[in-house]
């Protein structure tokens, strides 16, 4: 059933999107802590009963970033293989060898972040 030229599917879409919207702002209104008598030191941050020190914001060191990422990225791709592996005898060669493409594809760029690492001037 089409109304006013909305697909059925479309308006329980943007039923549920005001209804979530809806139920989020009354929870925040009714659940958020109120401090009727708020004073410079209930504001101050809290850092686990030290006195604060320097400023909030520190510089991120990128150094280990492109490891981290890398991780990730192999991480996932060891998920996949693991799914690959499970399943290798019904897979035959058809299967095996858009792996191993696939595989070498992602070493390569692998040996190069490795060849870069070697290098200290890089960093």
């Amino acid at each position: 059933m089409v109304s006013q030229g909305i697909p059925e599917e479309t308006g329980y879409i943007i039923f549920l999107f005001a209804a979530t919207l809806l139920l989020v702002l009354t929870l925040r209104l009714l659940i958020s802590p109120r401090d009727p008598k708020p004073t410079p030191e209930k504001k101050a941050p809290f850092e686990s009963g030290q006195i604060a020190s320097g400023p909030g914001r520190t510089r991120f060191i990128i150094q280990y970033y492109p490891y981290i990422l890398m991780f990730v990225v192999y991480d996932v791709i060891a998920m996949f293989l693991f799914a690959w592996a499970l399943d290798l005898r019904a897979l035959g060669a058809s299967g095996t060898i858009p792996v191993l493409t696939f595989m070498v594809v992602a070493l390569v760029p692998l040996a190069y972040a490795l060849h870069l690492a070697g290098q200290r001037e890089n960093w």
